[in-house]
């Protein structure tokens, strides 16, 4: 081990545990894989050229490394591949050609999933097709994001005495803010592949319907995505909605999690667990991030709609994830309809609850329909 790096917990853990022979096997992986174990018969996998330098490259940046066992299948659907598999691509460290000034972010993004060239190309080609088509990045065209913890302390830091006296109530809300809300520019990357970031089907490679909806949350002037990020940064959950200016109302397909955030889940959105686990209250904290978002949204629409402000908000309840929460509201007697081609089946093809009518300001607060 190089003496001027320094290994994080979470590596010298991973290089520690014990496989079924009594191995150090992760250990004895990322040895074989840089070339140190060639005169030993390992059964567990095959080696076919060393990686030099792999053994320092994934100490030192291990999280990273880790990332890439998050990638897609044939079909575009999220899966988990083996750890052989992903420190091989966290090595080789994808460099894809096209890479220019105003596509870098693509780029950045996928190469840390180890994504391929195929899929760098439809990301970039999907994104420039909105460019080409003057589709505005934010519905209300202008961004709307919650600032994270880390950005709230620093203004804590930043305020005069007089504004301290106040500190205690920030410190208070900060509480809510371990995980914040934003709605993503649709020319962002991660709109491509969210569903690598929230466990299900919307990557724009998906065979599925998740692939119109990755698709639309780019391309259609009427869709965008609401995320959820966690005190990191990094996107845990998703909303992507429609709205209709014409009448005046939105729909969200449905809320999805990361996996991460889905313990014991018996059916989509259903916990075997209390309301006062400490999952549930996870939940129930992405859940805010939701509403405050939408909240936002709201107040930005209606300042810029003044004549003909947004006067319902419904969401789908097929694959939804936050299914405890959501139904704290009214169920929808009829569906708010959604264009075919965005592919909304959790919406449209199941029932709908209303999160906001204009009369009752339900986003403020879901108490009233229990």
């Amino acid at each position: 081990m190089p003496l001027d790096v320094v290994p994080n917990q979470e590596f010298l853990k991973f290089i520690s545990i014990q496989g079924d022979k009594k191995n150090f096997q992760n250990l004895e992986l990322i040895l074989n894989l840089e070339g140190n174990l060639n005169n030993i018969s390992y059964d567990d996998f095959e080696v076919d050229e060393s990686y030099p330098g792999i053994f320092t490259k994934v100490m030192s940046n291990f999280n990273k490394a880790k990332s890439y066992r998050d990638t897609l299948d044939e079909n575009g659907k999220p899966i988990k591949v083996s750890w052989e598999r992903a420190l091989k691509k966290f090595y080789l460290n994808n460099k894809y050609l096209g890479v220019t000034d105003e596509n870098a972010d693509i780029s950045r993004v996928f190469s840390r999933k180890g994504l391929s060239q195929e899929i760098f190309d439809m990301a970039n080609e999907l994104r420039q097709k909105a460019k080409e088509e003057n589709i505005p990045e934010h519905i209300l065209n202008k961004p709307i994001r919650e600032e994270s913890i880390l950005e709230s302390i620093e203004k804590i830091k930043s305020q005069t005495e007089k504004e301290l006296v106040n500190t205690k109530e920030i410190i208070e809300e900060l509480y809510d803010k371990q995980f914040t809300y934003e709605w993503l520019s649709k020319y962002d990357p991660h709109n491509s592949i969210m569903g690598l970031f929230c466990s299900c089907c919307a990557t724009i490679t998906s065979n599925y319907y998740g692939g119109e909806i990755a698709k639309s949350s780019v391309i259609a002037p009427d869709v965008q995505n609401l995320v959820v990020k966690d005190i990191k940064g990094d996107i845990i959950s998703k909303g992507t909605m429609y709205i209709n200016k014409e009448e005046g109302y939105a729909v969200i397909n449905d809320f999805e999690i990361n996996q991460k955030y889905r313990n014991r889940e018996k059916s989509p959105g259903k916990y075997d667990v209390e309301e006062t686990s400490s999952e549930e209250q996870e939940r129930e904290m992405i859940f805010k991030a939701f509403q405050r978002g939408l909240s936002a949204f709201v107040k930005e629409y209606d300042r810029q709609n003044p004549e003909n402000p947004l006067k319902q908000i419904n969401i789908g309840m097929g694959y939804n994830r936050l299914k405890r929460q959501v139904e704290r509201f009214k169920k929808e007697t009829s569906n708010l309809s959604v264009p075919r081609e965005y592919s909304f089946l959790d919406a449209v093809a199941n029932e709908q609850y209303i999160l906001y009518k204009r009369e009752e300001k339900e986003i403020e607060n879901g108490e009233q329909d229990r």
